[in-house]
């Protein structure tokens, strides 16, 4: 059942809240070891929390934020939201999950919100789920189009009602521009 998790303002990680994040935070790629995994996680919870942007966290906002775009790419956000869908102990951290993969949805694209959607985690969404691009909706429109209408035959005048309201399923299915304050909290 789709549903917001209930805001909270930030607090440092508990022993319990980071023992449940550390089996996700193993060593992936290239690159320097994570010096301080619990402080990295509380700034970037913080900054997500904050609903500031990255430049005003002060000296270090460009490392934050480049470790949080190569967590994305990683795919660690996608698979704490999986996690915290069935985990127990991820529970009393949902919400800063949420807060997190809503801010990677732009680097992982719109098949993270469909998994954002299909979990039920509205929260994650970057706004209503109705004003966000489906694309469920859009193969389902794409393939009764071509079913609808062969390639080898010429559209007639008969078929213009049914390729406008097509159209206009389509528009619906690629979502429509979202203003800030429509974003949940």
């Amino acid at each position: 059942m789709p549903h917001y998790t209930a805001p909270h303002a930030f607090a440092p990680l508990s022993d319990a809240e980071f023992a449940a994040l550390a089996p996700y935070l193993h060593r992936e790629g290239p690159g320097r070891p994570i010096d301080q995994p619990r402080e990295t996680l509380d700034a970037i919870f913080s900054a997500l929390l904050s609903n500031n942007r990255w430049s005003h966290r002060g000296e270090k906002h460009d490392t934050l934020h480049r470790r949080f775009r190569r967590w994305a790419h990683a795919g660690l956000w996608t698979r704490l939201l999986t996690d915290a869908a069935r985990s127990k102990a991820l529970r009393p951290l949902r919400y800063r999950i949420c807060r997190a993969y809503r801010a990677a949805i732009r680097v992982l694209g719109v098949h993270a919100i469909a998994l954002a959607r299909r979990l039920g985690f509205l929260t994650a969404l970057p706004g209503p789920p109705w004003m966000l691009p489906d694309p469920i909706l859009s193969e389902t429109v794409t393939a009764c189009f071509k079913k609808l209408i062969p390639i080898d035959r010429l559209p007639d005048r008969s078929l213009i009602p049914l390729l406008r309201t097509l159209r206009a399923l389509l528009r619906t299915a690629g979502g429509r521009r979202i203003r800030r304050c429509l974003a949940p909290p």
